[in-house]
């Protein structure tokens, strides 16, 4: 009880405002996806990840009534959602993308438990962490049973301890080039994989917004996902490396938007995001030079998609702002 009164901290009013607008994303995407399912199986998947960001809205409502702190307008399933639009993603495409909201899931929800000091706040994404770590194990066993499931690369089991004791271990602009290493090909796959979705994703945007501004948008990130894939799919190709495949990237031919331009938009930036973010963390565990240069390449080219995107957003009035510190300057009237 004495926990309760103390006041939560920034990062945890922003963390919690964060899965908030998430979970609303995810009911929206996949409200539309329940209402055009075939396979009868993918059904009880999709109610679930429903059910489990109906949850987490339910819970974050009810605290933040009683710390008294306004909820966020969020994305209202009803003004976001066309749910007579007929499908524009596969069956397969629809557990892709759950599979990847999940694997989100499990990132953010422990990094919120980490950085979080109340423990009713860790308790509860500790909740959300164990319901995402349910989910995914879910999914995958599902992919699996249909053979859809893409498995990183096999390696050759290490036989025995070795160091480096050449300096061409960290070369690869120029001269001989070392193998890849099995975190760097890690990072290298789930980069390919990622951009798989995101191109599906941004073909099928483009081709339902009337926005011509949005439709042009949405097109260059299909054209900078092609970059991406390229560039890591080579990488892996020049060390003899099988690169990445997806069972099925194919969308419809549907010319009615299922959702709002606003969510659309929306969800781009939410999957730049994450990509920048994927990136930076590639960049920093690649040893070999070449791969550093490549992902910083990556990155640059994400972080001006991703800015792009959040100008448009911000210049229709799109964007909710999330929690921020006062303006010091504002409330003392102290011109600069």
């Amino acid at each position: 009880m004495e926990d309760r009164k103390i006041h939560l901290t920034c990062v945890e009013i922003s963390n919690l405002w964060a899965t908030y607008i998430n979970d609303n994303v995810v009911k929206c995407i996949l409200t539309h996806f329940l209402q055009r399912v075939d396979d009868p199986e993918v059904i009880p998947l999709l109610e679930l990840t429903i059910e489990i960001a109906d949850s987490h809205l339910k819970d974050i409502s009810e605290l933040y009534q009683k710390e008294g702190i306004v909820t966020p307008v969020g994305f209202p399933v009803e003004k976001h959602v066309n749910l007579s639009a007929p499908r524009l993603f596969s069956d397969i495409f629809y557990m892709e993308y759950m599979q990847y909201m999940s694997k989100f899931g499990l990132t953010s929800h422990s990094s919120a438990i980490a950085t979080s000091s109340r423990e009713d706040i860790r308790a509860l994404f500790e909740k959300y962490h164990n319901q995402a770590a349910v989910l995914n194990r879910k999914i995958i066993m599902m992919m699996k049973k249909k053979g859809i499931y893409i498995r990183p690369p096999y390696m050759t089991y290490p036989k025995k301890v070795d160091f480096v004791d050449k300096q061409y271990f960290l070369t690869g602009l120029f001269g001989k080039k070392r193998p890849l290493l099995g975190s760097e090909v890690n990072h290298l796959y789930l980069t390919s994989i990622h951009n798989e979705l995101g191109k599906s994703t941004l073909t099928g945007f483009a081709q339902v917004t009337q926005d011509p501004d949005l439709k042009a948008y949405f097109f260059s990130g299909v054209q900078l996902s092609d970059k991406i894939l390229r560039g890591s799919q080579h990488v892996m190709m020049e060390s003899n490396v099988p690169s990445s495949m997806s069972w099925d990237t194919i969308v419809s031919d549907s010319t009615d938007a299922p959702y709002s331009d606003q969510l659309m938009l929306f969800v781009v930036g939410i999957l730049s995001q994450l990509g920048i973010a994927a990136y930076g963390m590639a960049l920093s565990m690649s040893m070999r030079r070449d791969v550093g240069v490549l992902y910083s390449g990556f990155l640059a080219r994400s972080l001006a998609y991703s800015e792009d995107g959040a100008q448009m957003i911000i210049e229709r009035g799109w964007l909710e702002q999330p929690p921020m510190f006062e303006d010091r300057d504002k409330l003392m009237k102290v011109e600069k």
